[in-house]
């Protein structure tokens, strides 16, 4: 009712706006033509009222009543314009019809109508100039909040605390019928999800806060689309629901903005996290690749479930400075380590003065066409640093030894995926050696990490487009970074050793349909405000990930989104580290054909089409994924 009543009381405050200004438009063109005329014409009062009726009317005909106010743009006024174009030449043709069109007419009807526009427009546009222009750094954001639960009393509670948040909670919004009517810190709960929608039709809102972390993945994905559907520039903020994991109280601090990963993808795992803190609690855990975005998560999760110490291990100095700087006023130990884990004897005096229980080894080179062009460098840090890792756990009697692997290491049609089988293969081969059980976990891509399409379309969406994709049906699993490396750490405790592990990673996800919502996430439309480009499959890339081989059959285990795939090692140590001793050989002589050849010995379902699309030289190789790129 009380939406109803504001919508009425808006309404008639712009038609008497808008009437007003034509009034003074039809009152200033009256004495325009009165002053340069030799004739002195007496006002025309029952012109200046039909303009002002049909003006009203083609306005309301053209939803301009239902604009907020201060969002008004160019569209809006182009609207105005059509609307005052259509009511003055309706006017014009009855006075033609009725033979009472004179030159004064004219040139009365044709003033008024240019008046009409910059009045009402500069009506119309006041507000967004007042808030806009002549902001001034003191005024609060107009925001509301969906969600009356613990989350968004807590919220309220901090805005009411801290006026440096500079916002102005307006209303509140609830699905639960019996928080109606009542109010939260002085602030009306007005209604369900619908009336949130009508309220940000007809009103000035800046911001919403969406404050109900438990609210499912394609709920969120719902009302986002709504809001943006109705208000393309609102600020939307979310508290994440992956809050829940810390006990810290709920704060403004913690919400942030919406990102593709809150509404791609399925709902949160549920993690056993005691089980994880009991498996590390009190250990020394090295984590190689440290700096990357699965290395420092897990760096994170480790640190906040109690490990002992931790190692952070990366051959970039610049990101290893950065996790140290992260944990520098903390209780945490973190020690940094800048070290290459192709090095056996500096890595081995790491292993004798720190002597890890967990390795975390996540250290690889991931991009694809690029490991195309490098294959050594692939086979060098992907299998080498494996072997070199894998036989010092064995020496120094490591408790547990978990790779990080991929799903693009089934029928791998790439260096990348195929050295990462081999990894596999090594840790499968070592376990039987010594005490450290080894563990491999497989999953797919993860949103935002780095060399993620994610960032790349978001650098194009703010460069003003195109977004480029490889082909319109390429589709691939994506599962967040914290949800991944929790799940990885899991199924790192459930291993007793010469496991292969897949995560469940959902559906998988079409690039297209992302890069379009992360479109729409920015209040942009595809193809009209942002274009999108097709250019191609890059060298190694597949249409469709897999990730289990088809001569593997797949084990449940006790968590439903971990699988144990059914394979066992296919060579024997001394059989292996003939191989690799071969492929050391020929990378010594950059021989890449030959290297693709060993590898396919090692790996029986990768495949290959000899040379990078035909491209003779590395030059040229690197030519083309620039280009791609």
């Amino acid at each position: 009712m009380s939406l109803l009543k504001n919508y009425f009381t808006r309404t008639i405050f712009f038609i008497i706006g808008d009437a007003a200004a034509i009034f003074l438009a039809s009152l200033m063109s009256y004495l325009i033509i009165n002053s340069v005329s030799d004739f002195a014409y007496s006002y025309p009062t029952i012109s200046s009222i039909a303009i002002i009726l049909l003006s009203i009317t083609f306005l309301g005909s053209f939803k301009m009543y239902q604009v907020s106010w201060r969002f008004t743009s160019l569209r809006e006024l182009m609207m105005i314009v059509n609307s005052l174009a259509v009511s003055s030449l309706i006017y014009l043709v009855f006075l033609f019809s009725t033979s009472a069109l004179t030159i004064f007419h004219v040139s009365y009807i044709a003033l008024v109508f240019i008046q009409s526009i910059l009045y009402i427009g500069a009506f119309r546009i006041s507000k967004r100039m007042s808030k806009e222009v002549l902001k001034k750094p003191y005024l609060k954001k107009r925001a509301i909040i969906f969600g009356a639960g613990n989350a968004g009393d807590q919220i309220m509670r901090d805005i009411t605390r801290h006026r440096h948040w500079n916002l102005n909670i307006i209303a509140i919004f609830d699905d639960s019928e019996k928080l109606h009517g009542l109010s939260m810190h002085g602030v009306l709960i007005k209604g369900d999800r619908r009336q949130m929608y009508q309220f940000l039709r007809y009103n000035d809102v800046d911001e919403l806060i969406i404050a109900i972390p438990s609210l499912s993945k394609p709920e969120l994905k719902t009302v986002i689309k709504k809001v943006k559907s109705i208000t393309p520039n609102l600020e939307v903020k979310v508290l994440p629901s992956f809050h829940l994991l810390s006990d810290d109280p709920v704060g403004v601090k913690n919400i942030r903005e919406i990102s593709i990963d809150d509404i791609l993808g399925r709902e949160p795992a549920k993690i056993d996290l005691e089980l994880i803190r009991s498996s590390l609690m009190g250990k020394t855990v090295l984590i190689t690749g440290a700096g990357g975005s699965i290395g420092r998560e897990i760096v994170r999760q480790c640190a906040s479930l109690d490990a002992k110490k931790l190692i952070a291990l990366d051959i970039d100095e610049t990101e290893v400075f950065y996790i140290q700087k992260e944990f520098q006023n903390s209780n945490k130990c973190v020690v940094p380590c800048v070290a290459n884990i192709l090095d056996e004897e500096r890595i081995d005096m790491l292993f004798e003065n720190e002597k890890p229980d967990v390795i975390f080894h996540a250290a690889a080179y991931k991009h694809v066409p690029m490991m195309e062009v490098f294959p050594d460098e692939a086979v060098k840090v992907n299998v080498e640093g494996t072997r070199v890792l894998a036989s010092l756990a064995c020496k120094h009697e490591v408790d547990k030894f978990v790779l990080i692997s991929t799903d693009k290491a089934v029928n791998p049609t790439n260096i990348m995926g195929a050295t990462k089988r081999i990894a596999e293969e090594i840790c499968l081969s070592y376990n039987e050696l010594c005490l450290t059980k080894f563990i491999s976990v497989r999953f797919g891509n993860v949103l935002g990490s780095r060399g993620s399409v994610v960032p790349i379309f978001i650098d194009q969406i703010r460069n003003g487009g195109p977004i480029t994709i490889t082909h319109p049906e390429v589709k691939r699993y994506f599962m967040t970074i914290p949800e991944s490396v929790l799940l990885v750490m899991q199924a790192g405790e459930m291993g007793s050793g010469g496991e292969v592990f897949v995560l469940d990673m959902g559906e998988p996800v079409k690039i297209l349909d992302m890069a379009k919502q992360l479109i729409q996430l920015h209040g942009l439309k595809p193809d009209k405000d942002i274009d999108i480009e097709f250019i191609g499959l890059r060298p190694g890339e597949k249409m469709y990930e897999e990730l289990l081989q088809a001569e593997e059959g797949v084990l449940s285990t006790n968590h439903k989104l971990i699988h144990k795939a059914i394979c066992g090692k296919k060579l024997s140590n001394n059989e292996l580290d003939i191989m690799v001793a071969k492929l050391k050989r020929e990378m010594k002589y950059n021989n890449h054909e030959a290297i693709r050849k060993i590898i396919k010995q090692l790996v029986p379902t990768y495949t290959f089409n000899g040379e990078i699309n035909g491209l003779s030289s590395k030059e040229g190789a690197l030519n083309q994924l620039a280009d791609q790129e």
